[in-house]
């Protein structure tokens, strides 16, 4: 179970943080002030319910894949970012090379004695895509972007999310701290992947319309652990791997 490690750590910091209601709005005709995200902490990736019925399972091998899933989940709670406060001012340009003219930018402050924290919420697009960035800046610094989003314009939800730092005192750069992408399929499926390649894990999830699903867990380029569930979550396979061979493979029922 070393790997859970660094999935707990990850856990530990985000959960400092909260999020909020937003939805994705699909009209490209729309003021972009409008445009929100596909998921928030009511319409997370997986569903919620799922993910508590293999935590809750007397199977340790039920549980693991329900915390694997919960680390998805939790994509949601950095969306607090997404939702400007009541004090938020609208920018007069936008910050970067990416978004042209065409964009709407909110801003905001706060202080800790003699601390600020200056965040950036900015939202614009393409022909096919809305892009969704935030930015932060300490103590009146150059803003830096910690997070950048492309959510597409259709009706089947389809897009990523990278995220560069985890908290204000992290030196952020170009290098992808975690990275979230989705794409959903006409019958109601869905796949969902987490990635870090600096701490080289890889996680890949398939959701099906029912909500029954089947997720596997690779590290340093080597697949660790594999499970699949029932539509609620009270019943599914599991195997762990070495070397790429199942050295651990069972089933659990509730």
């Amino acid at each position: 179970m070393k790997h859970l490690r660094k999935i707990t750590l990850i856990v530990a910091v985000v959960a400092l943080l909260f999020s909020v209601s937003c939805s994705k709005d699909d009209d490209a005709s729309v003021d972009l002030a409008t445009v929100e995200f596909a998921f928030d902490q009511s319409n997370p990736p997986i569903e919620q319910t799922v993910i508590n019925n293999l935590i809750n399972s007397e199977n340790e091998n039920a549980s693991l894949a329900g915390t694997y899933l919960s680390t998805a989940n939790l994509m949601t709670i950095w969306l607090s970012y997404f939702n400007q406060p009541s004090n938020a001012v609208q920018a007069d340009s936008p910050i970067g090379g990416v978004c042209g003219n065409n964009s709407v930018t909110y801003t905001w402050t706060s202080t800790a004695g003699s601390e600020s924290f200056t965040v950036a919420y900015q939202i614009c697009e393409t022909d096919d895509d809305y892009i969704f960035q935030v930015f932060w800046s300490v103590n009146g610094g150059d803003f830096e972007q910690i997070i950048y989003a492309e959510e597409s314009k259709s009706e089947l939800r389809e897009g990523f999310m990278q995220l560069f730092a985890t908290n204000p005192n992290a030196e952020v750069g170009s290098t992808v701290v975690l990275e979230y992408e989705w794409r959903e399929s006409a019958d109601g499926s869905f796949n969902y992947t987490v990635s870090n390649d600096e701490q080289s894990f890889l996680l890949e999830i398939s959701v099906n319309a029912d909500n029954s699903g089947s997720l596997s867990y690779s590290f340093d380029g080597a697949l660790y652990y594999t499970a699949t569930w029932d539509a609620t979550g009270n019943s599914g396979t599991y195997a762990y791997y070495s070397d790429g061979e199942v050295t651990q493979s069972g089933s659990w029922s509730n």
